[in-house]
């Protein structure tokens, strides 16, 4: 990845390469994600709510374990960007009216410039076996909860996707 990281993204990325092998933990992520980005009625989210549809789809793929073509760290970036859009206090808390998401909006365009090729390898894929529609997925027994604080003594991001 580039050298133009977003501040704070380097713990969202490491908790995102562990969460890969919590396969009950990245589907909570992604019915938790997909709930807030339908609920959001925020201008920014909405500026990139198709991209991050798009890295929502690629993590439902990669659970359902029917889109592996990817390498591990493209894959540990979209869950990490998905896991900062979840979590409501991060670089800017998303309870900050008109800036809350901006951090957000950040870190998913610069996932989404860093892994253009593996996205488009994606779509193509996903179009050639959907017609375009996003992929389903059956949401867990329990939604997350998230703690009211995100950091921990490490400066890595908490929650309960475990």
């Amino acid at each position: 990845m580039s050298q133009n990281v977003p501040s704070g993204f380097g713990a969202y990325l490491r908790r995102g390469a562990q969460l890969l092998s919590n396969p009950k933990g990245l589907k909570r992520l992604v019915v938790q994600a997909a709930k807030k980005l339908n609920g959001s009625g925020s201008e920014k989210i909405k500026a990139v709510g198709e991209q991050l549809g798009l890295l929502i789809d690629l993590l439902k793929a990669y659970i359902a374990g029917d889109y592996r073509d990817i390498a591990p760290q493209a894959i540990a970036s979209v869950a990490g960007a998905v896991i900062y859009f979840v979590v409501p206090l991060d670089g800017v808390p998303d309870f900050l009216f008109g800036w809350g998401f901006i951090d957000d909006a950040a870190v998913i365009s610069y996932v989404i410039a860093q892994l253009s090729s593996e996205l488009e390898s994606f779509k193509q894929w996903q179009d050639a076996i959907t017609d375009g529609s996003p992929l389903e997925i059956e949401p867990p027994g329990h939604a997350i909860q998230l703690p009211s604080k995100t950091q921990n003594q490490d400066n890595s991001p908490k929650s309960d996707l475990d």
